[in-house]
């Protein structure tokens, strides 16, 4: 039988069987997170990226692992810029939050000044707050770049304001991944 008629998932469930928690589906070793990838790798459901490339696949899975994440979080949640692993902003703070670290989280934005701030408090710590403006994004060559700093500046520069602060008081739990908008921007 050739692996195109081999089916990829066997059926387990019968009536009387219902079938396993595949929410928690997480390979137990190499070969069994091999055999994912592979299949991911093969499924239009996976970004882009990730389409056709098993070895990225696993190495996501594995550093998702190492932050937290199951393999289908991994996969939706890491990605590479410029050969280099990324999580996007918004799972970097639901990996914070889940960690139970985090006490208080608040994100603004002047229009007007065109600044946004994030203030985190980790637990046991002072808050710590950082911002991120027009001015460093202009110092910084993004403002005159095409895409999402033409479409959603403000959203840019929460994200980056975000990013540095996660970054910064919760480093054990984000292992030095940046986030994939900041990586975005750094020149190849």
């Amino acid at each position: 039988m050739s692996e195109e008629q081999t089916p990829l998932v066997k059926p387990t469930a019968t009536p009387a069987a219902p079938m396993p928690n595949l929410v928690a589906m997480k390979p137990a070793n190499l070969a069994e997170a091999i055999i994912l990838a592979n299949t991911l790798a093969k499924s239009s459901l996976v970004p882009k990226e990730f389409g056709g490339n098993a070895a990225n696949i696993l190495v996501a899975i594995g550093l998702g692992a190492e932050v937290g994440l199951n393999p289908f979080q991994a996969v939706q949640s890491i990605m590479v810029v410029n050969g280099r692993p990324t999580m996007w902003g918004d799972a970097m703070l639901g990996l914070v939050r889940a960690s139970g670290l985090l006490e208080s989280f608040e994100e603004s934005y002047d229009p007007k000044a065109q600044l946004a701030t994030c203030v985190v408090k980790r637990r046991g710590c002072k808050p710590r707050t950082q911002t991120y403006g027009v001015g460093d994004a202009t110092a910084a060559g993004l403002i005159g770049k095409p895409g999402p700093w033409q479409q959603y500046r403000s959203r840019m520069l929460s994200l980056r304001a975000r990013g540095f602060a996660l970054r910064d008081e919760f480093g054990d739990v984000l292992k030095g991944l940046i986030s994939r908008e900041e990586a975005d921007d750094y020149p190849l």
